[in-house]
């Protein structure tokens, strides 16, 4: 069986948790962004969670869908799950080296681990949008796994 690249589905639908801290806030600003790249399209969870027909039939009707939940509560996919409406894919904040914390100060470097989180969820190209220095050297393994991810380093 052919392997499908996620690229020639066009309907990605993007579910983000808003929790009240800094994991929560970076789901949604990465779904914010991943939109406005055109990625896919920020579908409302509330809406879903409140039952609303609209909403529920979006999230049915997309060829694909991803939830980015700030923590392990989960709560975007408990949403769907409740409705019905089987998950995808699932990216974890915290399950990304990301500590929680109530701070809503959002770091660049934590944006941009979360999104290509996102991205590397599904078979589809990665464009470079920012390259950041590390702080530490790479050891030569490393490098290579980066250049393979699509990144650019040393």
């Amino acid at each position: 069986m052919t392997e499908e690249c996620d690229c020639k589905k066009r309907n990605i639908m993007i579910l983000a948790c808003s929790g009240n801290c800094n994991a929560g806030q970076l789901a949604n600003r990465a779904a914010v962004e991943l939109t406005e790249e055109g990625f896919g399209a920020m579908l409302c969870l509330a809406g879903i969670a409140a039952g609303l027909s609209a909403f529920v039939q979006s999230a049915t009707d997309a060829d694909l869908l991803v939830v980015i939940d700030g923590c392990e509560c989960a709560c975007g996919r408990a949403i769907l799950e409740n409705a019905g409406i089987p998950l995808e894919k699932h990216v974890i904040v915290t399950q990304l080296g990301i500590c929680r914390n109530s701070a809503l100060l959002l770091k660049t470097e934590d944006l941009a681990v979360v999104k290509d989180a996102v991205r590397l969820a599904f078979k589809y190209p990665i464009k470079a949008i920012a390259i950041f220095k590390s702080p530490k050297t790479l050891s030569p393994a490393d490098q290579a796994r980066s250049r393979s991810l699509g990144g650019r380093c040393c």
